[in-house]
């Protein structure tokens, strides 16, 4: 009975969790270059013989073969390529395929990401408003001479036909091992490399748009609150059968 107990709560608490990672989803519907993320979870069994170091879980004996709560062990990123929209702004660009702008902030260093509204501030330095500088293929902030430009699909900045700077395009082997810095934003553990050349195209006067699926999320919110619900019911069944335990078959004995 207390498994039962315990599955039942592990599920209340999945479903919490999963109600925030949706929850940030829908919130960033809007936001440009953002990437949907998702829960990842797995049995408790299979999650501690993973940390016993591997094993069939079947074979340890004495435990049988009844079904174990969940464990939340990370949140997985979708980094789909999101939608294209034409804002006719000359210094708004997206990457078609792989790759992230690198952005140097005050806070958080630098970061990748795929939201390309760019911005020229007071000393005419390229940057993303409200977060930090835009950097070039040496890892250099970019400064220009005039906010009218060219952005051609290798990334080459022009003014008035001249070439001016080099956008940098990066990229990391696995982008799995990106950690989340929140609202598109990520950073890596090693120096990411420049991207393979082909594998982007730089497009100007359009931006990114989220790839949250709106449908899917607010499905899988439904599904989520009838599993919440279902478990907290049961939470419930159990509690009552304990204090029936207590008060009424310990008076009869």
């Amino acid at each position: 009975m207390v498994r039962g107990f315990y599955d039942a709560a592990s599920g209340v608490l999945t479903q919490l969790r999963n109600f925030n990672v949706m929850s940030n989803n829908i919130a960033n519907l809007t936001t440009t270059g953002y990437k949907a993320e998702a829960l990842v979870g797995s049995s408790f069994a299979d999650h501690l013989v993973v940390r016993l170091g591997g094993g069939d879980v079947r074979s340890a004996g004495g435990i049988g073969r009844g079904n174990f709560f969940t464990v939340n062990m990370s949140e997985y990123t979708d980094f789909a390529q999101g939608s294209m929209e034409n804002t006719g702004r000359e210094l708004d660009m997206a990457i078609n395929g792989r790759g992230f702008f690198m952005i140097r902030t005050e806070d958080m260093g630098d970061v990748l990401t795929r939201d390309g509204q760019f911005d020229v501030d007071s000393e005419m330095n390229l940057v993303l408003p409200g977060v930090g500088q835009v950097l070039d293929d040496s890892m250099s902030p970019i400064t220009l001479e005039s906010s009218s430009i060219t952005v051609g699909q290798d990334g080459a900045v022009s003014v008035a036909g001249e070439a001016v700077a080099q956008l940098g395009i990066f990229d990391v082997e696995d982008v799995s091992t990106l950690k989340n810095a929140g609202k598109g934003f990520y950073r890596s553990d090693t120096e990411p490399d420049a991207a393979e050349a082909g594998s982007y195209h730089v497009v100007q006067y359009v931006i990114e748009k989220s790839n949250v699926n709106m449908a899917m999320e607010m499905s899988r919110m439904m599904a989520g609150q009838h599993m919440y619900n279902s478990c907290s019911q049961i939470v419930k069944m159990y509690d009552q059968l304990n204090e029936t335990l207590v008060t009424q078959v310990g008076r009869v004995s």
